[in-house]
């Protein structure tokens, strides 16, 4: 048979090929809970740069899947019962389109709802899914294998592209894919997983309590060279000198306005904001399923802040008060690294301009702003560690400390909106374990102008 074209006929050496696939599903059903599907893989080979008579190549496999659901509480209870919708006293004096479209609003039962105790309790149960904001719900799935130094003519199949399996030569003897001249054969195979809760209550029109989550992860490295290790992470608050008397819980932020409408605050303050943030998690390292350390760390940033606007001034106030945790521990050996700060900044911005009169044409306008703010912050820092494992705190000696005050004037000046600048003063005090007291001083000035082409 005479062939003319043959397109699997290559003039060169092949040095690089990859295929991608994606997949998407978002189901129709279920609209209280939005489902949604995807799928990523990619397989990639790469010729390696050798002139042995055995030809080598590199092969990945890279595959990426995720699932996500938002449950809507309120969609979930309105399945059941909806509430009756309040109508207008004049509603009788519309015409017979407007009597349609209000009959089709009516209440909607789902299911014939007669007692009148249970009906309230729905009533009440859905009063309060208004309230919780969809709860987030996300898991993540990867896997990265990767093969290198392996013969170039070893085509995998799609079970190993698609990522269905982690070795590409099935049942078959690894050393007949091996290149013979010296080449070292390596592998890495690395998977992780992740599950994510997020959701959001408003307590009140001014008390809300958002970014509630809570993680668990878990990852896994398994290689040639080093064997296998994995790390497990999830959200967690540690208590106690060693952090393990600590429990499992929720990262959260709270947010409470209106403050100022309160008694004598009413009078001085325009607006009055506090905010409060936790984030914390247990991280655990296992090498070839032995535990090598387990990490605690615990996060508050803020643990109070502040904003406060006063009434009738350009003057901003925000006031932070961070604590931070970080325990390590590894064998019978603790290590606590502890961290207090207070940060004060004053905003004062005051927005204005000046005109220049032309002769026979309009005057000549320009807009300035001067910005005025000053940072003071004092940050306490200290390192404490145990030889033995002990859950006393007394039984820990210091090992390392430093603070640390500063405080920042600073002019910020912008004439028009080509040229700006800035002028700072920076005064700051450190003693540390090492090098004792120390003080510097910093000042500097800051000009941009900005040319600009009429072209």
């Amino acid at each position: 048979m005479f062939v003319v074209f043959d397109f699997k006929f290559s003039p060169g050496i092949e040095k690089s090929k990859t295929e991608k696939f994606t997949f998407t599903y978002n189901p129709e059903v279920l609209d209280w809970l939005s489902p949604r599907f995807m799928y990523n893989p990619r397989y990639s080979w790469n010729r390696d740069l050798n002139t042995s008579e055995d030809a080598t190549a590199d092969i990945k496999s890279e595959n990426d899947f995720s699932a996500s659901f938002t449950l809507s509480f309120q969609k979930l209870i309105e399945k059941i019962y909806e509430p009756e919708k309040k109508t207008s006293s004049n509603s009788r004096s519309r015409n017979s389109r407007g009597r349609k479209s209000s009959n089709k609003d009516k209440q909607k039962f789902n299911f014939d709802i007669d007692q009148p105790h249970f009906k309230t309790i729905l009533e009440f149960v859905h009063e309060v899914s208004k309230k919780i904001s969809s709860i987030s719900i996300s898991y993540k799935y990867s896997t990265k294998n990767n093969f290198s130094n392996i013969l170039a003519n070893f085509y995998p199949s799609y079970k190993f592209k698609l990522g269905f399996e982690d070795n590409p030569f099935g049942d078959e003897n690894i050393s007949n894919y091996i290149s013979n001249s010296g080449s070292i054969y390596t592998f890495t195979n690395i998977f992780n997983q992740e599950l994510r809760f997020n959701t959001t209550l408003q307590v009140s029109n001014n008390l809300s309590i958002s970014n509630l989550e809570y993680k668990i992860s878990l990852s896994a490295n398994n290689q040639s060279t080093t064997g296998y290790n994995e790390t497990k992470v999830y959200s967690y608050f540690p208590a106690g000198a060693t952090g393990v008397d600590g429990v499992p819980i929720f990262n959260w932020s709270i947010n409470y306005r209106g403050i100022e409408k309160y008694g004598f605050l009413k009078n001085w303050f325009k607006t009055i904001t506090l905010n409060h943030n936790y984030s914390g998690e247990r991280t655990e390292t296992l090498a070839e399923g032995q535990v090598q350390k387990i990490d605690y760390r615990r996060s508050f940033a803020p643990l109070i802040g502040i904003k406060i606007i006063p009434k009738n001034s350009p003057l901003n106030i925000n006031v932070n008060l961070n604590n931070t945790l970080n325990i390590n521990n590894t064998g019978d050996q603790t290590e606590r690294k502890t961290s207090e700060q207070i940060n004060i900044k004053f905003d004062y911005r005051k927005d204005g301009g000046l005109q220049i009169p032309i002769f026979f044409l309009r005057d000549f306008e320009i807009e300035n702003n001067v910005n005025l703010s000053l940072t003071m912050g004092y940050d306490k820092s200290k390192t404490d560690f145990s030889y033995v494992f002990t859950e006393n705190l007394s039984d820990f000696e210091t090992t390392a400390f430093s603070n640390t005050f500063n405080i920042k004037p600073e002019i910020t000046y912008s004439f028009s909106k080509y040229i700006d600048g800035n002028f700072y003063f920076n005064y700051s005090v450190t003693e540390t374990h090492t090098t004792g007291r120390k003080k510097q001083t910093d000042l500097g000035f800051k000009i941009k102008i900005l040319f600009e082409s009429f072209n």
